[in-house]
């Protein structure tokens, strides 16, 4: 049963069209991935789908209702934002004491939230005090008090170091895996996302260009050859002349691969390398950089 269903949202700020026709389902108990580059859309179509801010066109259930005209249909979803904020001077349990009241639920899911979010021995602290890690905690605790069917998490990675990152993303998997919970997360690092979502959607400049199983995200996203050049933007250009799909990212000029031509490939460099210098060339699975080779124009 989809506990979340969007089909053909658009939204328009102005002249700018921010998305264009987005569709997509979040199902019982699932892990959904929405992963695209900063600008891609992803906290405009997060949005929408809270019933936060009106579409254009298209149609967004949640728990069966249109969030915009109903806000019942938030009832049953928990929401972490990219940057938590809580009332910094009082300790983290008082905070979500007080949440619990609010929403008519027992002191005892606050222990439980606390436990379940990984935030134990660190409930005394100020909400100021904690790290950027333990401060996702906490708003993985607040968003679990009310027994959320469905959590929505913008780009819970965000500002976090490397060790931080697996935590939370293992904690939502978990989550997920022992209590039922279904997760809509955001985010801008592919493989980050795949470790832990069931289905991937990737947007780029407000549209879904792929979508669906890991496995078959991986057939569009494909293979790409990551070349290191002094001079970039040549050798990107040759290459197209040769009709490579080819892109300057950073300091390398990165080449989709389709079957059949690296050989190709290889014969094309070895031409350009005659007037452009050619450090390393390196094979690997694309990342969504490669992918998109930029943010586009969304919000």
């Amino acid at each position: 049963m989809a506990i979340l269903r969007a089909r053909g949202i658009v939204k328009r700020f102005g002249g700018r069209q921010v998305l264009r026709g987005v569709d997509l389902d979040v199902e019982t108990g699932e892990i959904v991935g929405v992963v695209g580059p900063n600008g891609a859309g992803k906290t405009t179509l997060i949005r929408i789908l809270l019933g936060l801010l009106r579409r254009d066109e298209g149609v967004v259930e949640l728990m069966g209702r249109d969030p915009f005209r109903d806000p019942r249909a938030r009832e049953g979803v928990g929401v972490i934002f990219e940057r938590p904020n809580m009332p910094g001077g009082l300790p983290v349990r008082e905070v979500l004491g007080y949440a619990a009241d609010i929403m008519g639920v027992p002191r005892d899911r606050v222990k439980w939230a606390i436990e379940a979010a990984g935030l134990s021995g660190h409930e005394h602290k100020r909400f100021q005090e904690l790290s950027a890690g333990l401060k996702q905690r906490a708003a993985l605790a607040h968003a679990l008090l009310g027994e959320p069917r469905l959590i929505i998490a913008d780009e819970p990675t965000a500002n976090l170091d490397p060790v931080e990152r697996v935590r939370i993303l293992d904690r939502i998997a978990e989550l997920s895996r022992n209590e039922g919970v279904s997760f809509l997360v955001t985010g801008h690092v592919l493989h980050e996302i795949v470790r832990i979502a069931d289905r991937i959607v990737i947007l780029s400049s407000g549209r879904v260009i792929a979508s669906g199983s890991i496995e078959e995200v991986a057939s569009v996203v494909g293979r790409v050859a990551r070349i290191r050049t002094p001079r970039t933007n040549e050798l990107a250009e040759a290459l197209r002349s040769s009709g490579f799909d080819a892109r300057v990212v950073g300091l390398s000029v990165v080449v989709r691969l389709e079957d059949g031509s690296q050989a190709r490939l290889f014969k094309a460099l070895a031409e350009a390398s005659e007037g452009i210098p050619i450090y390393s060339i390196d094979f690997v699975e694309a990342g969504i950089e490669e992918v998109l080779g930029g943010g586009g124009d969304a919000a």
